[in-house]
């Protein structure tokens, strides 16, 4: 359990601290079952898709899919 909570930092402290924030918030707020089920998770998949992405453009991707709505125009 030590290593999993060493890597658990070390991937934290990789994050902004905005995200840092974010990540902490949402495993807090889960409730004990669900939360260890998660910290299980990200154990098991940690660093796994490292070099099979480009990270940064994942991001540009989510924050310019983000500004599109697919919502239909309300008409009055």
């Amino acid at each position: 359990m030590k290593a999993l909570e060493d890597k658990i930092i070390t991937e934290l402290k990789n994050l902004p601290e905005e995200g840092k924030k974010e990540v902490l918030d949402y495993i807090g707020h889960l409730k004990t079952r669900k939360k260890e089920k998660t910290l299980r998770f990200l154990k098991k998949t940690a660093g796994k898709w490292k070099g099979l992405i480009d990270a940064e453009k994942l991001k540009h991707d989510i924050y310019s899919d983000r500004l599109i709505s697919t919502r239909s125009r309300v008409k009055f």
